[in-house]
């Protein structure tokens, strides 16, 4: 077991170095760097430390710290507040899922997003949950006028949207807890960010299977979302239409 898991590192440092070395003629060393942390991560090396992650991309502590935050502010990685380890976030993952990891899914989804889009007249989205955050991974454009706030591939990592509020809803009592002890950003005068009001918009939605967002993210677009469950009854993504306010 122990020499699998040194091989494993091996070759994990391997893919740093090659990712921070080769012809650097037309290389910008910045993204070289950001790259050799990002090839450390694999299947039998999930989470590493700071520490770790400058010794085996071999880079200075403070130029992996500076790389991490960076990596951090745009979801690429994760810090886990418990353990003060990092592993790959929703942004890279929400790029395997357009690649391969949820195709069967897309494809099962895709001609219900089509036919609510259809029937709404309005823009109609697919997001599934990646590490806590909600990810746009499909949708279907209205031909009508809009400047939408959506796009494939956009991460929203709060309950100020109607798909966040599904995928919080439907959590456990524990994880709803602290999903309402997070501290939320006032983004419009009608974001909900009173955790007891919160609370009780969250029950009401996981009651009534249905999440609204009236101008809390942006004003001028409003949403609708549902859930989309397993044949066990888990919720696996969110269904939603997006309106423009005067259309709402």
């Amino acid at each position: 077991m122990e020499q699998s898991m040194a091989v494993s590192v091996t070759k994990a440092e391997q893919r740093a170095k090659s990712a921070n070395g080769g012809d650097s003629t037309f290389m910008v060393r910045a993204l070289a760097k950001g790259l050799s942390i990002l090839a450390l991560f694999d299947a039998e090396n999930r989470e590493w430390t700071l520490d770790e992650i400058a010794e085996r991309a071999g880079l200075p502590r403070m130029t992996a710290y500076r790389m991490i935050r960076t990596m951090e502010s745009a979801w690429y990685l994760v810090r886990d507040p418990v353990n003060n380890r990092y592993h790959l976030g929703p942004a890279l993952l929400s790029s395997v899922y357009l690649s391969e990891g949820y195709a069967e899914l897309a494809a099962i989804v895709r001609p219900y997003l089509q036919e609510l889009a259809e029937k709404t007249g309005e823009a109609a989205t697919l997001a599934i949950e990646v590490d806590g955050v909600a990810v746009s991974v499909d949708m279907v454009d209205t031909p009508r006028p809009f400047r939408r706030e959506v796009a494939i591939g956009r991460i929203i990592g709060d309950t100020a949207n109607a798909n966040g509020k599904i995928f919080a809803a439907f959590k456990s009592a524990a994880e709803r807890e602290g999903i309402l002890a997070r501290s939320r950003p006032q983004l419009t005068p009608n974001t909900i960010t009173d955790p007891e009001a919160l609370s009780r918009e969250l029950e009401r939605v996981a009651k009534e299977g249905v999440a609204f967002d009236i101008e809390e993210r942006n004003i001028g677009t409003c949403a609708v979302a549902a859930p989309v469950r397993d044949q066990l009854g888990r919720v696996m993504a969110a269904l939603s239409v997006v309106v423009p306010t005067g259309r709402f």
